[in-house]
């Protein structure tokens, strides 16, 4: 039996990498949708954009909730496992704020205006785009909620200090 010249093993093999590489990349996406479902169908109703998320938290006063990740960001994976895809961390998110998540590579404009170093990271704005609070790294979700709820504390005082100066 003949061998196939160099050339063409060197095609094949570098074919098949490359194979290789696209389908490990497609199948780490499809493990981490744009959702944090669980089992009992809780999940976060996540804006496709800061100006979406803006714009919601405008009508509804709420604060905007921002986590900037990336696909190649195993802590980030962490974050959105354990943390995120907790249905009462769900439940809450989708009542007391207006999530978004962001790409770090992507939207990489929004992470130096917003002074984004390293992910995960947590970043809360009031409306009028008050930073609220900021969390680098992973954390459970009792830690995470306990920041979450002092942005949301913090957001109510300034709402109460503007709202006295301005009556």
């Amino acid at each position: 039996m003949k061998r196939l010249p160099k050339k063409i093993q060197w095609a094949i093999t570098c074919f098949s990498i490359v194979l290789l590489i696209g389908l490990s990349i497609e199948l780490s996406r499809a493990g981490t949708g744009t959702e944090s479902e669980d089992q009992s169908g809780n999940f976060i109703k996540w804006h496709s954009d800061l100006e979406t998320a803006h714009q919601a938290s405008l009508k509804s006063n709420k604060p905007v909730f921002i986590v900037f990740d990336a696909s190649w960001c195993t802590y980030c994976r962490k974050l959105e496992k354990d943390t995120l895809s907790d249905p009462r961390m769900a439940r809450y998110l989708n009542q007391a704020f207006e999530p978004v998540h962001l790409d770090f590579d992507k939207d990489r404009e929004i992470a130096d205006t917003l002074k984004v170093k390293s992910i995960p990271c947590t970043v809360v704005l009031s409306s009028e785009a008050d930073l609220l609070a900021r969390q680098v790294g992973y954390s459970k979700v009792p830690r995470y909620h306990s920041m979450l709820e002092k942005a949301r504390k913090l957001q109510a005082v300034i709402h109460h200090i503007e709202y006295s100066e301005g009556h």
